[in-house]
């Protein structure tokens, strides 16, 4: 996959993942058209743009707010999800701080482990192992755990987070088991 196409899917992701703005429409059509209409992302977005189109933005600020905020098993950090609230967390977001700097970026609205603001950075960073490593061992098991954590399984968010796994293991960003659990989400 071309590197802007890489930058691109990875910035509209970051808006899908972030509190809804009324931005989500256009940042699911853009992350659609990017991921393409076929595989298993294709369907999980068409699912969620469906989902979106059928109801107002009050709706979607309400599932936003449920399932990323009053729902700690599926809170979207990267380093909750991770470590939960042990100690350990402290010295992740640390070395975090430290890669986004060497990287010129910084978090915009939330701690730098949201899941929303590790796309922006992946968005913006040049190849690197740094973020092979961020991707592939911070994020593709975060977002595991917040498949898994989501009871509903037809909340929409969860059509994001399968979609987002599927392409981090399409990219090779992932592990075999995030592409069978993307793929479980998927059927």
């Amino acid at each position: 996959m071309p590197d802007a196409r890489r930058r691109d899917l990875y910035a509209a992701f970051a808006d899908l993942l972030s509190y809804p703005r009324g931005q989500v429409a256009a940042a699911a059509a853009r992350a659609q058209a990017l991921a393409g209409a076929r595989g298993e992302a294709g369907t999980a977005l068409a699912r969620f743009t469906a989902a979106v189109g059928a109801h107002d933005g009050t709706w979607l600020e309400e599932l936003y707010t449920s399932t990323f905020d009053l729902a700690p098993a599926c809170a979207p950090y990267v380093g909750h999800q991770l470590f939960g609230d042990s100690p350990i967390r402290g010295p992740f977001l640390a070395k975090l701080a430290e890669v986004f700097a060497a990287g010129g970026f910084q978090p915009r609205e939330e701690l730098g482990d949201h899941v929303a603001e590790v796309l922006r950075f992946a968005a913006q960073a040049p190849p690197a192992p740094a973020l092979d490593e961020l991707l592939r061992d911070g994020l593709v098991p975060a977002l595991e755990k917040m498949i898994a954590s989501l009871e509903e399984p037809r909340n929409p968010y969860r059509e994001v987070l399968a979609a987002l796994l599927a392409l981090l293991a399409l990219l090779g960003r992932g592990s075999a088991d995030a592409a069978r659990a993307a793929q479980e989400v998927a059927t």
